[in-house]
């Protein structure tokens, strides 16, 4: 599992209290539970984490994990 994958599973995980074995990168966060003020606060704070400033508007809670951590792979720093 990539560093950033598992930060961003790690992290699903918190927030939604699920175990990180139970989540895989083709879950959507709509899949896991999570409405879009729980994604919005998750994805703010993976954004801190990995230190980007870049606009979050084209996230929803139907990406999948994966989406997300390619997101914040092509974006981090």
């Amino acid at each position: 599992m990539k560093p950033i994958e598992s930060t961003v599973i790690n992290a699903i995980s918190k927030s939604a209290g699920i175990p990180e074995e139970a989540i895989s990168p083709d879950h959507s966060l709509n899949d896991l539970g999570m409405n879009s003020i729980l994604a919005v606060q998750l994805l703010s704070n993976l954004q801190q984490q990995f230190g980007i400033k870049a606009d979050l508007g084209g996230m929803s809670t139907s990406n999948t994990i994966g989406e997300i951590v390619d997101y914040f792979e092509s974006n981090a720093k």
